[in-house]
């Protein structure tokens, strides 16, 4: 795991925002691999538990054995042996579904998370992210929902009940027997186990919301659909005078690509002619965009309601240029 978690801290350069967020995202991948060695130590804690119930009970049973019922006790003492190894075989399977799964899970979701802090507008990666959230929000839960009921089923129990029932004057068997009854020192080991799944499940839940956090708060394409006006000045075009643009941008896709036209003017802003524009826009505010048909690009950042940059006429000609959405 730490090869993983190390895939995270790469030197890799963020925004400051963006680096928080990483941050916060790191720190929530080590909170769920803590939260999963809990889980182990406690399920393993409960397994000794219940084996040293088990031999207690056994111990009690030799002083109700008789020749007539040494058969029946010995198969019944099997009986609840048996109900203990698979008892937790099964929860031993659970925790591994469980923790493995939804740790390699939470591993990926920060990993993607990361990957889309850095090309915010990247589709494939958007998609990952997506799901992602998904996984976490239902892959653990389903899980845990199978080890809660496996945890449940008293299989122990159980066999314990038939072993007391056929040495009903066996007092020390019927208080030992009480380890594996509500408030026992097996069947509160048990408890200890669920808490701390239930606990890891809820560090899931908090990657999943950070995830989200961090991948829609600051990150979000601006929506630059509107009607601009401004001037741009490129040396000696139009007689030296600033150039009367509006720009008109009809779509923008999720990607931040647009389209639209841009209306200039020429020849001492006597002559009007329209274009076709193309462009794109990033979640931190860079745009481009190119007029078709040799009519130059501008580059440069939007911010509130401006865009504001430099023309370029691509024969050698640039200029500043600033847009005000109306």
């Amino acid at each position: 795991m730490s090869r993983l978690i190390h895939s995270l801290e790469s030197r890799t350069l963020f925004s400051a925002a963006s680096a928080a967020a990483a941050a916060v995202l790191l720190g929530d991948v080590r909170q769920v691999t803590a939260s999963a060695a809990t889980v182990r130590v406690d399920l393993r804690s409960a397994v000794a538990a219940a084996t040293t119930g088990v031999n207690h009970v056994a111990t009690d049973l030799r002083t109700t054995t008789t020749p007539a019922n040494r058969a029946a006790n010995a198969s019944l003492l099997r009986t609840v042996r048996t109900s203990e190894l698979t008892t937790f075989a099964t929860l031993r399977a659970d925790q591994t579904a469980l923790l493995v799964v939804s740790t390699g899970l939470s591993v990926r979701a920060a990993a993607d998370a990361r990957a889309l802090l850095l090309h915010p507008a990247n589709a494939i990666i958007q998609a990952r992210v997506a799901a992602d959230i998904t996984a976490l929000s239902t892959e653990p839960a389903a899980r845990l929902a199978t080890f809660q009921t496996d945890a449940q089923s008293n299989l122990i129990g159980a066999a314990l009940t038939n072993l007391l029932a056929a040495n009903p004057s066996n007092t020390a068997l019927a208080a030992d027997a009480t380890a594996f009854q509500a408030g026992g020192a097996a069947a509160a080991a048990i408890g200890n186990v669920m808490t701390a799944a239930g606990s890891f499940t809820t560090t899931l839940s908090t990657l999943s919301n950070d995830v989200n956090s961090a991948t829609t708060t600051g990150s979000t394409i601006p929506n630059l659909v509107g009607t601009y006006v401004g001037q741009v000045t490129d040396g000696s075009h139009n007689q030296g005078l600033p150039s009367n643009w509006t720009l008109d941008i009809t779509a923008e896709g999720a990607d931040g690509s647009f389209s639209g036209t841009i209306t200039t003017t020429s020849n001492g802003n006597t002559v009007t002619q329209t274009a076709p524009v193309t462009g794109s826009v990033t979640a931190a505010g860079s745009f481009t965009f190119t007029a078709t048909g040799g009519g130059g690009s501008v580059t440069g950042t939007a911010s509130a309601t401006t865009l504001s940059g430099t023309f370029d006429d691509g024969m050698g000609g640039t200029g500043p240029a600033s847009l005000v959405k109306q």
